[in-house]
């Protein structure tokens, strides 16, 4: 009974330590357009140029910084024209229609670090839709609130 024990506790922490390399393998983003369909993993995102955005927004209390690859970025490698419509899928399959003009117009990214950190599912992970509201006073309005998906698994072009 000691060795099944010292077996299972051993393979749990084995499994512990590989956990993060873990969720950088697996595909966290799938971006869709009529002629091809692109799959993102952490690794693979946080490998593109990354924007940062200093913000804050109705979601957090203070001036956050955000990190990730800019959407105009991911757009202009898909071939998405400016006047396309984005349909963003959260995890809890929430959705916002984002014109693509937003990405083109202004800094918008995917963030996939706050404040320097990787985000948890339950901590709007672990891609956050984000726009520079700060210095941009027009953004501050519903219509934009509902663009900032988080928890973000694809977006798809129509």
């Amino acid at each position: 009974m000691m060795l099944i024990m010292r077996t299972f506790f051993t393979g749990l922490f084995a499994l512990l330590l590989a956990a993060p390399t873990l969720s950088y393998a697996q595909d966290i983003l799938t971006v869709a357009t009529a002629d091809r369909t692109e799959s993102f993993t952490l690794e693979k995102i946080l490998a593109m140029p990354q924007t940062t955005v200093v913000t804050k927004n109705d979601y957090v209390n203070e001036a956050t910084t955000f990190q990730g690859p800019s959407l105009r970025s991911v757009l202009k490698e898909m071939d998405v024209a400016q006047d396309a419509t984005l349909k963003m899928v959260a995890l809890n399959d929430f959705s916002s229609e984002v014109p693509a003009a937003d990405a083109f117009a202004y800094d918008v990214i995917l963030a996939v670090l706050l404040n320097g950190e990787t985000m948890p599912v339950r901590d709007k992970g672990p891609i956050w839709v984000i726009y520079p509201m700060d210095g941009n006073p027009e953004l501050h309005d519903d219509i934009y609130n509902d663009r900032l998906v988080w928890q973000l698994k694809s977006i798809s072009v129509d």
